[in-house]
């Protein structure tokens, strides 16, 4: 996946935020790739399938309320709750060069902060515009980088012990990734 793409993918989910329930991230690849991205310089197995890196008993943990696993598309891998369109949780992953606040910084522009947390190589915890939440945790190590898209379960950006269970729980995706 190039960065481009990634950085699309990213930006996508923090446009899904913003609208707060528009458009289902949780929609399936029509091309079957796993990741939507089949004209890049890294084939599909290249990475891994999104929705084996974290389980939906791990994201209902990190959500407090129940969340089933959607679809991996385009977007990531989606954990929804019952009966809805829109995923709490999006897990999605790229192969590239830099560091996490190096992705984060281009995948998200409008970020009010991009907080560096002591969890993993190389994590950072990337703030929606208002600065009033979470929009997502990037985990990085060795040019695997693992985003986990979380805007809608309202972490606050003074919540230290909450923003490193949902660092942690990246990590735990790209050490399942790394194998």
């Amino acid at each position: 996946m190039s960065r481009f793409r990634f950085v699309m993918a990213v930006v996508l989910v923090a446009l899904v935020a913003a609208c707060s329930g528009g458009g289902d991230v949780s929609s399936s690849d029509p091309a079957g790739s796993g990741n939507g991205d089949d004209s890049s310089d890294e084939s599909s197995e290249d990475l891994p399938d999104n929705c084996s890196l974290i389980t939906a008993e791990e994201a209902t943990a990190l959500a407090g309320y129940e969340l089933e696993l959607g679809e991996d598309s385009i977007l990531g891998c989606g954990f929804l709750p019952p009966d809805s369109s829109v995923a709490d949780v999006v897990v999605n992953t790229a192969r590239l060069e830099g560091d996490a606040a190096s992705v984060a910084s281009d995948g998200f522009p409008n970020a009010t902060e991009i907080i560096p947390v002591a969890i993993g190589a190389d994590t950072v915890a990337v703030t929606d515009p208002s600065g009033d939440t979470i929009a997502s945790i990037i985990t990085g190590d060795g040019g695997r980088f693992v985003e986990l898209a979380i805007v809608f379960i309202g972490i606050d950006p003074d919540d230290t012990a909450r923003i490193e269970e949902a660092a942690q729980l990246a990590v735990t995706g790209l050490e399942r990734w790394q194998g």
